[in-house]
């Protein structure tokens, strides 16, 4: 039996957190939600109980817990470290710990060996890197990879609620400027001086350290009028030639991952944990370049799922085997 926390439950990702949490096997003794002040109090059922929404605090954690942070990086840079100094575990959401030498950043699927019983946080990585990393793992071993292109259509729940509600609320409008109705808004956050966005430094240092190998990931992000659903045009230039059946062959073996003919689109995965990967295909002109779709869950595989499957290996290490 394990105890668990979730601090930013109220939010979007904290939601689908206490959703999944809800659906596995689990074995919890304790749920304890948490969230700012203006959240406090909101009552939610698991597992046939109410849980009442409690207020972040330093006293609130315990040795042995595992806690799942699903907060922004700056609140994640506050409350983490007394969460760690408690003895509790944490997995944290947040952008804020992922590129630091020793924390592991983990997609179970690919990376599981990353967690070491030494542990005490583990980061989750960027919704985007982590369906990315899911069609790229499995092909690690066909050929070395020498540079990938990715091209990401990312829903507008990948800002949150607030970016729901806002596609929400422009869909009565006129389309404008900057508007996610009728549009495709080509930069996610502004650029940095290198001219790419944060979306787009996330992809490029985060893929090679969860996949151990060190490649030029070539990225273009963009938000798109879709609620619910990543989708991610993805080139893969490999040392030597790689045919296309090589790459459905591997796919097909690996967890987690669903292979089609076709593009899959979002609206094809809302709820669904799988990533999925369509229109497999060698470029006509180059043997060794390989593209095709990806399309995932952004707030379920792509923040809350990976999180919970990293806790269940967390409590296997710490529990033994159920």
């Amino acid at each position: 039996m394990i105890k668990v926390g979730i601090v930013g439950a109220t939010g979007l990702v904290g939601e689908k957190m206490i959703s999944v949490l809800q659906e596995s096997t689990l074995s919890i003794s304790e749920l304890r939600l948490f969230a700012t002040a203006k959240s406090s109090g909101r009552t939610y059922k698991f597992r046939g109980r109410p849980h009442t929404v409690e207020i972040i605090q330093n006293s609130s954690w315990e040795k042995g817990m595992i806690i799942l942070g699903a907060t922004s990086s700056s609140a994640a840079l506050e409350w983490v470290p007394g969460a760690i100094e408690s003895g509790a575990y944490v997995i944290d959401n947040s952008s804020a710990y992922r590129m630091k030498e020793d924390v592991p950043l983990v997609v179970p699927e690919v990376n599981p060996e990353a967690i070491k019983p030494c542990h005490r946080l583990i980061a989750n990585p960027n919704c985007s890197t982590i369906q990315l990393v899911m069609a790229l793992g499995p092909l690690r071993e066909l050929s070395p990879i020498q540079w990938i292109s990715v091209a990401t259509y990312q829903s507008v729940s990948g800002g949150g609620r607030d970016g729901i509600s806002t596609l929400e609320k422009q869909e009565q409008e006129k389309p404008g400027i900057n508007s996610f109705h009728r549009n495709v808004v080509c930069e996610i956050g502004p650029p940095e001086s290198s001219g790419y966005t944060g979306e787009e430094i996330k992809l490029i240092k985060e893929t090679p350290k969860i996949l151990g190998v060190n490649f030029p990931v070539f990225p273009s992000c963009a938000r798109v009028p879709v609620k619910t659903g990543h989708t991610e045009s993805i080139t893969i230039k490999f040392s030597e030639n790689v045919s296309s059946k090589q790459v459905i062959r591997e796919l097909e073996k690996a967890p987690g991952v669903i292979v089609t003919d076709l593009g899959c689109q979002p609206v094809e995965v809302e709820g669904r944990n799988h990533t999925v990967v369509g229109r497999v295909r060698n470029h006509p002109a180059d043997k060794s370049i390989i593209q095709f779709w990806v399309t995932a869950d952004n707030v379920r595989k792509g923040a809350a799922l990976n999180a919970v499957q990293i806790l269940e290996q967390v409590a296997q290490t710490i529990t033994g085997p159920s």
